[in-house]
């Protein structure tokens, strides 16, 4: 599934233009940093029972949205459920209208993150 999810990650990529990479690399290492700390967290909390009435409720914190060159979109909800009063975090990630799991982002970083190899540049000598 890994192999997948990298196949995707590079197809997607490789569309995109240089500044369009460095801005995605950019807010998938702040979403990496959040989803660390809040990835097994939940809380409870009384403060909000307007919210707490309904039974499941959920607001979207943030929205990335990325199109490259293909045609191909990629989608990153970050989004506070509450169930009754109990709050936890999640992260929903579409590639193309299709739900795909955190994998998807790991497999875009470790791409991103990959030095790239440029080809050297050969020189010829001239004499004179």
């Amino acid at each position: 599934m890994t192999s997948d999810y990298d196949s995707l990650a590079q197809d997607f990529l490789t569309g995109l233009i240089p500044e369009e990479r460095t801005k995605l690399y950019n807010d998938l290492l702040a979403l990496e940093e959040v989803h660390k700390l809040n990835q097994h967290s939940s809380y409870y909390t009384f403060k909000n029972l307007k919210r707490a009435v309904h039974r499941h409720s959920e607001r979207r914190k943030r929205t990335f949205r990325y199109m490259n060159s293909f045609n191909n979109e990629l989608i990153i909800h970050q989004i506070h459920e509450q169930h009754f009063f109990k709050n936890k975090y999640c992260i929903h990630v579409y590639f193309n209208s299709q739900e795909y799991n955190y994998l998807f982002i790991d497999c875009l970083l470790s791409v991103l993150k990959a030095p790239t190899s440029r080809p050297m540049r050969n020189f010829q000598e001239i004499s004179i």
